[in-house]
């Protein structure tokens, strides 16, 4: 509530700002509290400036304007439409505040693409919090994260996984999350978010691992000899005769363990092939 009446505050004051969170914080519920007119430019078919301002045309009344999903139109091509917005403001001057919802905040790079709408915008900047944890059900999986609160109670409620390989809405959520924010320092609340990190750093390949299967890969359906994986992995080597089959096994079975949708099929005393 803190926040929230904060920005109310503004709002009060005829000033805009930005609400800047990570997908998943809840953003678009925040923007519905605030009351007003509430505008999801994701709803917007063939999204032009003209589209765009005829969607707020349609919509329009003096107070808040809360304005969903606009980081699409971040784009010198959208120009017009903020010219817009600035002249609608200035008809309706101190009786009409937006509200930008945002994943990242516009900075000063952005001013060309806003025009005279970049000061409007930049009145004030604030970033959601998380839930607070008596908000919430699941905090230690969800870390006070909107959309993981919500994962959670459906998980609970049709006894479904809570691991993002067997729960594809989950790994969708934090693979969007992390595509845009990959450290954000509200993860380290969220057991979902951290064992999902562990799990992918686990997978990631290490330079001999690569260059294996990068070797496997090029000959798939081939047996590779341990001598030629050998001669691949360790280039600057001058006597193979010091690569271990034991060492040569050992890496074979840590790139099974993090590769999927193929299969490297032992051949004894042949080598190995990617199928």
């Amino acid at each position: 509530m803190e926040f929230r009446d904060k920005i109310l505050g503004f709002l009060a004051h005829g000033e805009s700002v930005q609400v800047i969170a990570p997908p998943g914080w809840g953003k678009s519920r925040f923007g519905r509290s605030l009351g007003g007119v509430y505008l999801d430019f994701n709803l917007v078919i063939n999204k032009t400036p003209e589209t765009m301002a005829n969607f707020v045309k349609e919509h329009f009344a003096e107070g808040i304007m809360v304005l969903d999903s606009l980081d699409s139109t971040l784009d010198i091509k959208y120009l017009s439409f903020y010219n817009y917005l600035k002249a609608l403001r200035d008809v309706h001057k101190y009786k009409l505040s937006y509200v930008l919802l945002l994943h990242k905040p516009i900075g000063a790079d952005k001013q060309s693409i806003l025009g005279d709408c970049y000061e409007i915008a930049s009145e004030h900047i604030e970033y959601l919090p998380t839930l607070d944890p008596k908000e919430c059900h699941f905090y230690k999986f969800s870390g006070g994260i909107a959309a993981f609160e919500k994962i959670c109670m459906i998980v609970k409620r049709d006894n479904l996984s809570l691991n993002p390989e067997e729960n594809y809405k989950l790994k969708a959520q934090l693979e969007e999350m992390l595509a845009d924010y990959p450290d954000h320092p509200a993860y380290a609340k969220s057991s979902i978010v951290q064992d999902y990190l562990a799990s992918r750093k686990n997978t990631e390949l290490s330079a001999a691992e690569t260059r294996l299967l990068e070797l496997l890969r090029s000959k798939k359906g081939q047996i590779v000899s341990k001598d030629e994986i050998a001669r691949s992995i360790y280039p600057d080597v001058k006597n193979y005769d010091g690569v271990s089959d034991h060492a040569l096994d050992q890496l074979i079975h840590r790139l099974r363990s993090k590769i999927s949708g193929s299969t490297i099929i032992t051949h004894r005393g042949l080598g190995y092939k990617l199928s």
